[in-house]
């Protein structure tokens, strides 16, 4: 019993058209609710209090850990892989310790008091409205930045008004 080419388009017509029913997909697509797919705003809205919480205090938990790297475990002569490193304090010995103890300082002292700030302020988010907790959570942001750029350029100003390009003291200018 042989088909020919022709019968066989017939069958496979009839049976795409069984699966392609046109009424039944539009059936289907008046009941779909696409906003059904969307999350309640409750939920949202409640884990961005957590959002802004944890945005808050991985700038100061991070710049405590650099802190306290800086001061115990920084290698005991310059390296480029691992420690703080400026231009003036790469010179010397005494020009690396003294730029590895001065930023684990600054950095862990700087990191200590955001990480309780930090903590006092973002308690309070949970009852502000949802802009005024993340417009404080960018103030908190902004805050840790400028922080920062201010620990890191006391470093390497002290760094610089102490020694010289190549590590050593600078002289004192005798008049």
């Amino acid at each position: 019993m042989s088909t020919t080419p022709t019968e066989l388009l017939e069958t496979a017509t009839d049976a795409t058209e069984a699966i392609l029913d046109v009424e039944s997909i539009k059936e289907l697509m008046d009941a779909f609710d696409p906003a059904a797919l969307l999350p309640e705003l409750s939920d949202v809205f409640g884990s961005l209090a957590t959002v802004c919480r944890v945005a808050v205090m991985i700038g100061p938990i991070v710049l405590l850990a650099l802190g306290l790297a800086y001061l115990f475990l920084s290698p005991k002569e310059a390296n480029y892989y691992f420690g703080y490193r400026c231009y003036f304090g790469m010179g010397s010995v005494h020009a690396w310790r003294f730029t590895q103890r001065l930023a684990g300082i600054l950095y862990g002292g700087l990191g200590l008091v955001l990480v309780i700030l930090m903590f006092l302020i973002s308690g309070g988010f949970a009852r502000m409205e949802v802009t005024d907790m993340v417009w404080k959570a960018v103030d908190c942001l902004v805050w840790q930045a400028v922080a920062v750029v201010l620990a890191t350029l006391t470093i390497n100003l002290s760094a610089a008004a102490r020694f010289d390009r190549k590590g050593e003291f600078r002289k004192k200018k005798k008049k």
